[in-house]
């Protein structure tokens, strides 16, 4: 199927999936002449919701430099939104292989800071496009974004806290290991300050990484990231072999509590009767005459 606006041709290669309660299909696309140029289409049959999508999904309505957005115009009764398509492994791939080193995690997030405000996109976008399936990264660690209106419904409740809050999100995951060994002083804070909601406005929580990401980069080249005290790495340490600690304490306690009854309690003397006991506690006993 051949989709044609004034004197662009796009050719549906494949629906990539239905969304917004059915009111949009989403189709992954070509260029009729270059078929190397990708795109996701989205064809809108809701009129409605087609009207509501305007101000965010023109040309004339968002800024010239968010080129992702390519055309959107009205044919056969329905609304064409038309993206440009990223192909690649996701973020979403790379966490999974948990082999990523610091350093390529901390250029990463960089790039996706810098391509948002290089993008200039609504908060609408910004929030759809911080999903760890819509951001592909490439080998050079450059990213690039997809367009998939997962959350359509929730656009127009968009504000920049929800953009933070997703954020925050990617750099729990992106560097767990050290905010869990809490071996960067740096990243710990500014991983607490965005929790906390220190940051009013996402450009705020760029400036604060771009101050740290230098600090952060120097030290891990130079090996210096480690648990950030003596007493956390005693710690660690201690919990490895709290276990055998554990053990040899009980195997311990058991032991002295025999040496104790051995020594302490008092021999009974044996006679045809049965057993015949001298003393119980602080108590003499003492043999009745037959």
């Amino acid at each position: 199927m051949v989709i044609k606006f004034q004197n662009r041709q796009y050719e549906l290669i494949s629906k990539i999936k239905t969304t917004g309660s059915g009111a949009i299909e989403l189709y992954a696309a070509s260029d009729a002449e270059a078929e190397d140029v990708k795109y996701t289409i989205a064809c809108v049959n809701d009129l409605e919701l087609a009207r509501k999508l305007v101000p965010v999904t023109t040309k004339a309505n968002t800024n010239f430099s968010f080129k992702d957005l390519c055309a959107s115009f009205n044919a056969d009764g329905k609304y064409y939104v038309v993206f440009s398509h990223a192909d690649g492994n996701t973020l979403q791939q790379m966490i999974e292989r948990e082999n990523s080193i610091l350093r390529e995690r901390l250029l990463l997030l960089k790039n996706i800071f810098d391509q948002i405000f290089l993008l200039n996109m609504p908060d609408c976008f910004v929030y759809e496009i911080l999903r760890k399936d819509n951001i592909v990264v490439d080998d050079a660690l450059s990213v690039r974004f997809n367009y998939f209106f997962t959350e359509v419904d929730y656009y127009w409740k968009v504000q920049e806290k929800d953009c933070i809050n997703r954020v925050s999100g990617l750099v729990q995951e992106l560097f767990a290991r050290e905010l869990e060994q809490k071996s960067s002083r740096e990243l710990t804070k500014f991983a607490r300050d965005m929790e906390e909601g220190r940051f009013a406005y996402l450009w705020d929580c760029y400036v604060a990484y771009d101050n740290i990401y230098e600090v952060v980069l120097t030290k891990s080249e130079q090996q210096e990231l480690e648990p950030r005290r003596i007493w956390w790495r005693a710690w660690e340490k201690l919990k490895q072999i709290f276990p055998k600690i554990r053990a040899a304490l009980a195997a311990a306690l058991i032991i002295s509590a025999a040496l104790y009854l051995l020594l302490n309690l008092q021999n009974p003397m044996i006679s045809d009767n049965g057993i015949t006991f001298g003393q119980i506690g602080t108590l003499e006993v003492q043999e009745q005459p037959k």
